[in-house]
């Protein structure tokens, strides 16, 4: 890093450039050339490559007027001290470096507005002075591995953006540091189980922070406080200008009573992640703005997303992408259906959830399916007719797929079939699928077949793949008669690749008519 800079001194000297006149400095790293791009009236670049091994100490003093320094991504280590010299600076970009930590003199910089340390996968801590910073408007910590944060951040009164804000346990580290803050943006507000009481959360003032458009909150176990966590949660009620919210690892027994279409009416996005002891969820279908819902490792109480028993209310009328992993006891959607229920969604993605039935919808085009599911589960699927693209992942349990399935699935264009470590064979139902397009089955190492009729039947088909079949004896004699296949690849399946050997394999006469085929051991 100091060579670096001693560098940029000397090739600034060299152009006879005045260093007091420069207003921008960005250093890009560029394969294995540096380059300094500055504002300084007509020049735009200077390319340096002498290695200067000796440092001043008072290198940054010539760079007086100094109002932007990006040193992204420039791979050092420490930033020397000297960064305290340039007075005037008002943006400093060292996202993306390896320090693990900030001179003191930093906190120098009563004109700095911008810090970005995004990316800092070192920096542990910033200056204890760094409240000093009077200036400062945004400070970017998102994936640095802070253990606490600088005391009294709430003296920062012009800052409108934070990041992240991590829970401490003494005064000066607490939530009421955010306060006063007038908080835009996005926020992440980590350690939750240090706030002792319902009193310390009200304190961050949430409510009032109409400008504070995603709200991240977490806990992180074992808690201390779980008899307090629900009165905690109540506390930390956001502005209705809230428009992405995400819980995680939440402990208390319920969610709060802030999460209904009064408070949330303009969240488009909602995560709730490991809330475990949670035996009931919110009223989810009544957001009218809600575009997107996720909800992973929830309680073994929960039976149905919406329980609220209105059949007759119109439900999700937003809601494009769901997303549900992890609830071992979830059995469907809503206990009870009715008319225009999730009107638009779009996309699903089921994990874990080994008694989840589909109901009937009517827009759906993209499902994913991770993990264990029962023959009734999976075979539920044929509700779904306007699929259009269908993936099935890891399940260990299933030797066969329904035939019910695919029947009545005629929009599929891409199906997807992976890791179904016992799966022995496919449906001859495949063969209803005619506007398929493409086929892929990998690492299902007991299938011993694909289906003669269930592959004659795919007339639109142009893409197969089938990778790590190990039992696949051969190809059904049906593939040399689609003529729209263009492209195969077969990989991993060892009796497959020899019968497949060009011009001599028993199955070569099969797929000789196919433009593009790749066979991989």
């Amino acid at each position: 890093m100091h060579d670096l800079i001693h560098d940029l001194a000397t090739s600034m000297f060299s152009a006879s450039a005045s260093s007091r006149s420069i207003r921008q400095i960005n250093v890009k790293d560029d394969e294995d050339m540096m380059f300094i791009v500055t504002d300084y009236k007509d020049m735009m670049s200077i390319g340096f490559s002498e290695v200067v091994s000796s440092y001043s100490p008072s290198l940054f003093k010539r760079f007086v007027s100094l109002r932007v320094l990006n040193l992204s991504n420039s791979e050092f280590e420490q930033l020397p001290s000297s960064i305290g010299d340039l007075v005037h600076l008002r943006y400093l970009d060292l996202s993306g470096n390896k320090i693990c930590s900030l001179p003191k003199r930093l906190c120098k910089l009563q004109n700095l507005q911008t810090l970005n340390l995004y990316n800092c996968q070192s920096l542990s801590c910033l200056p204890k002075q760094t409240s000093k910073l009077g200036s400062l408007r945004n400070l970017v910590l998102d994936h640095c591995p802070l253990t606490s944060m600088p005391p009294r951040i709430g003296l920062l009164t012009c800052l409108k953006t934070i990041s992240y804000f991590l829970v401490g346990e003494r005064k000066g580290y607490q939530l009421g540091e955010l306060r006063n803050l007038n908080l835009r943006g996005a926020i992440s507000i980590t350690h939750l189980e240090r706030v002792k009481n319902d009193m310390e959360a009200t304190e961050a003032n949430l409510s009032a922070k109409a400008n504070l458009h995603s709200l991240s909150m977490s806990w992180d176990r074992p808690n201390r406080y779980e008899s307090e966590e629900v009165k905690v949660l109540e506390a930390l009620k956001p502005h209705p200008n809230l428009k992405y919210l995400e819980i995680i690892d939440f402990c208390g027994l319920c969610l709060p009573d802030w999460m209904n279409h009064s408070v949330l009416k303009n969240v488009v996005s909602i995560t709730i992640n490991g809330c475990e002891n949670c035996s009931c969820l919110p009223p989810f279908g009544e957001l009218p703005c809600l575009e997107s819902l996720e909800l992973q490792d929830g309680s073994v109480m929960v039976v149905y997303v919406e329980d609220s028993g209105f059949p007759t209310r119109r439900r999700f009328p937003s809601l494009r992408k769901l997303h549900i992993g992890g609830f071992c006891n979830l059995k469907g959607l809503q206990r009870m259906e009715g008319e225009e229920q999730f009107p638009v969604l779009e996309e699903m993605k089921i994990s874990d959830c080994p008694m989840f039935v589909f109901p009937t919808l009517s827009s759906v085009k993209k499902l994913e399916i991770w993990g264990e599911a029962d023959a009734r589960g999976l075979s539920s699927i044929s509700n779904l007719s306007t699929l259009t693209s269908l993936k099935i992942f890891s399940n260990h349990t299933v030797t066969s797929l329904l035939e019910e399935m695919f029947k009545s699935l005629e929009n599929l264009k891409y199906l997807s079939v992976s890791y179904l470590e016992n799966l022995k064979e496919l449906p001859t139902s495949l063969a209803s699928l005619n506007n398929l397009k493409c086929l892929d089955i990998r690492y299902c190492y007991g299938l011993e077949s694909l289906p003669e009729e269930g592959l004659e039947g795919l007339s639109s088909l142009t893409e197969l793949f089938v990778e790590h079949c190990n039992m696949l004896k051969c190809l059904p004699e049906g593939l040399q008669h689609l003529t729209t296949l263009t492209s195969l690849k077969i990989r991993g399946c060892p009796q497959l690749i020899k019968r497949c050997e060009k011009g001599i394999g028993e199955d070569w006469h099969k797929i000789s008519h196919i433009p593009n085929v790749n066979i991989y051991i």
